[in-house]
């Protein structure tokens, strides 16, 4: 009976091994499988970015600075007051040329990125 009981106990033993064996290659398995689709992930996530970076790239090219634009059309926008319109359309009308851009200094900011200036304007020969 010691025999038998040794050999059951052996077996019971041996089983144990096998699940432990059986499980860690189905871990090891799993792994793997993790441990891909993991470097396919990172490589889609990669030529996600390659592909915005390249875009965000493209439409930065075709966009013109305001400054590029200004310069190349001639024409400025200017925001000021209600009030200010007649002025500067009679110097317009009267062929009043600006002569000066004074930046302003301290006072109010209008809003970030907005600086005011001073435009300093030559009468044309004109009777006042």
């Amino acid at each position: 009976m010691g025999v038998q009981r040794t050999s059951t106990i052996q077996r019971i033993l041996n089983r144990i091994e096998e699940h432990i064996e059986d499980w860690r290659q189905r871990d090891s398995a799993l792994q793997a499988e993790a441990d891909a689709s993991r470097s396919r992930l990172w490589a889609e996530a990669a030529e996600r970015e390659r592909l915005l970076t390249e875009a965000v790239g493209a439409e930065e090219s075709r966009r013109e600075s305001i400054e590029d634009l200004t310069k190349q059309n001639r024409v400025i926008f200017v925001l000021h007051r209600e009030e200010l319109a007649e002025t500067l359309e009679e110097f317009a009308r009267h062929g009043d040329r600006l002569v000066s851009v004074v930046p302003r200094r301290g006072g109010e900011t209008i809003s970030d990125g907005l600086k005011g200036s001073w435009l300093v304007f030559e009468s044309s020969d004109r009777d006042p």
